[in-house]
């Protein structure tokens, strides 16, 4: 509609993307032994009891499956409930030990209640992948509408791209002054960040995180090495940019929705950038890259 309209974006137009969350409560009610359904629900609600009680019933019904605990976790201390998020980010730390997101989301609970890192075990060296889960709360959140009778397109437009705590607390540790002590483990989640995640703007925090952390200075690393990594981040920048700016402004538009439905499937099992250049090939007539 805002495209046909011509408009900008109006709090009108926004109201088309809301949804009801009697039908969110509804669909959850009907589907408690289908996990990612509720799941998928708990993603959508935004106050934190609806929230909470609904991530209770999907890690129950789950098995206390790691990508719906990592995520509640988030999202309690997202709603400034620490100790549900503690005793999920241990269990995490436990089950996904090469993960080191619960260990960056623990790091930032303890920065909130202003406790030193004193207070929390080490990470493992082997915990430098950064597994936020979001593509998979993504299909949850895309089930769970189709299951309230979105059509997968519209399943897909208002599911795909989810709150994403985890770069909020990546994006305010590079706005503020970052303690030294902090320095080693935050170098790990930025660079992390860039491993071909699913979503670029994981990367683009990543890169951000990554110039604060050489701010104050990782350790082993000469200042021709930071200057190095300073190019090699914007070159990759530029790159990003050019890529989303191109199927922004050229490609998006003129998709078809059968095509836009492909597109979304594939930045979630493909990743985002890979995704943009196959829907680019796809409109202009060419066929999609392997």
């Amino acid at each position: 509609m805002r495209r046909m309209t011509g408009q900008l974006q109006t709090a009108e137009l926004l109201r088309l993307t809301e949804i009801d969350r009697g039908l969110i409560q509804r669909v959850a009610q009907q589907a408690t032994n289908d996990y990612e359904i509720v799941w998928g629900a708990a993603e959508l609600v935004r106050d934190w009891p609806s929230k909470r009680a609904l991530f209770d019933v999907a890690l129950t019904a789950s098995g206390t499956n790691m990508e719906v605990a990592l995520r509640y976790a988030c999202a309690a201390a997202e709603g400034h409930d620490p100790e549900t998020a503690r005793t999920l980010l241990h269990l995490v730390e436990a089950d996904d030990s090469a993960n080191i997101v619960p260990w960056f989301v623990e790091m930032n609970l303890l920065a909130a209640q202003k406790k030193g890192l004193a207070d929390m075990k080490s990470p493992p060296s082997w915990a430098i992948r950064f597994r936020d889960y979001a593509a998979d709360a993504a299909w949850a959140r895309i089930r769970a509408l189709g299951a309230m009778g979105y059509s997968p397109y519209a399943a897909r437009r208002l599911g795909f791209m989810p709150d994403m705590p985890v770069l909020a607390m990546a994006r305010e540790y590079a706005e503020k002054p970052i303690d030294k002590a902090a320095v080693p483990l935050l170098a790990v989640v930025a660079r992390a960040m860039q491993n071909r995640p699913i979503y670029l703007v994981t990367e683009l925090v990543g890169q951000t995180l990554e110039r604060a952390v050489m701010k104050v200075g990782v350790e082993g690393q000469s200042g021709s090495e930071a200057s190095f990594r300073n190019v090699e981040l914007d070159r990759r920048r530029d790159e990003i940019k050019g890529l989303l700016s191109a199927v922004g402004n050229n490609i998006v538009d003129i998709a078809t929705e059968p095509e836009m439905v492909q597109y979304f499937d594939n930045v979630l099992s493909l990743g985002e950038e890979i995704a943009m250049r196959r829907l680019a090939e796809t409109v202009q007539g060419g066929h999609p890259s392997p």
